[in-house]
């Protein structure tokens, strides 16, 4: 990651904020965005260096805001990781209007419109690269709203690819992590009910430990940086189970 400019959306907890301290480590630069402005500026410091722009990328003005920050911050911008992520247990007969704007608001607005305002400031050789997720194959009950934004996150992808071939755009299939703030705002109460759909449905289990995940990320995508020739469509990282 030496000399990469980094801007990571979602960053203020979980696989973004691991994901920015392995950039650091790696020697490269990183802009760290979420909308809690003292989780960013408690990340820098902790860092030792970064640069912390607060904003709320499903509101196109901060999205546009956030990548302009980014770029007056680092000089340029090389890469972009959405790592932003909001998921409810819900069954589908419960899930009301409201969670399903909010969810979607998170998972598939926020990207679109953080890929659009980084586009501005990259070139050829830059990456963008979405948080998605391995519910999307997996469909777990109770856990639609979720897997179905990724889901259309992940169409969303393709058809990046399809407008904008001069760019590179990632899908990261990603496996259980933690620590991470993920599961705060699932409705833990249904929590067991889920595990035990899941046990039915022989959905994997396996964890992975988020600093690892934030290490790999950072591997992997600074191979797809030095090989700019090369289209790194998906990266998949997944719990080992045996």
């Amino acid at each position: 990651m030496a000399g990469r400019r980094v801007l990571v959306v979602g960053a203020s907890s979980g696989i973004g904020a691991a994901l920015a301290r392995a950039v650091v480590a790696g020697g490269g630069s990183v802009t760290v965005s979420a909308r809690r402005q003292d989780r960013l500026e408690t990340l820098v410091e902790e860092m030792g260096a970064g640069h912390a722009a607060a904003g709320d990328t499903t509101v196109p003005g901060d999205a546009r805001r956030v990548a302009r920050e980014a770029d007056e911050a680092m000089g340029g911008l090389d890469l972009m990781v959405y790592s932003a992520g909001y998921g409810v247990l819900q069954p589908l007969t419960g899930t009301d209007p409201d969670t399903w704007t909010d969810v979607f608001a998170v998972n598939v607005l926020g990207a679109n419109l953080a890929a659009a305002a980084a586009l501005e400031h990259m070139g050829r050789d830059g990456l963008i690269a979405f948080i998605s997720s391995r519910t999307v194959e997996d469909a777990n009950a109770l856990f639609a709203s979720y897997s179905a934004t990724k889901a259309a996150l992940d169409q969303c992808i393709r058809v990046w690819r399809a407008e904008h071939p001069e760019h590179r755009f990632m899908r990261v299939v990603m496996g259980n992590t933690v620590p991470t703030e993920f599961g705060d705002h699932m409705n833990l109460d249904l929590l067991g009910e889920a595990m035990e759909a899941w046990e039915r449905q022989a959905v994997p289990g396996g964890l992975m430990h988020v600093d690892d995940v934030g290490a790999a990320l950072a591997e992997a995508l600074a191979v797809a940086l030095d090989h700019p020739d090369i289209d790194f469509g998906e990266l998949k990282l997944d719990a080992r189970t045996a």
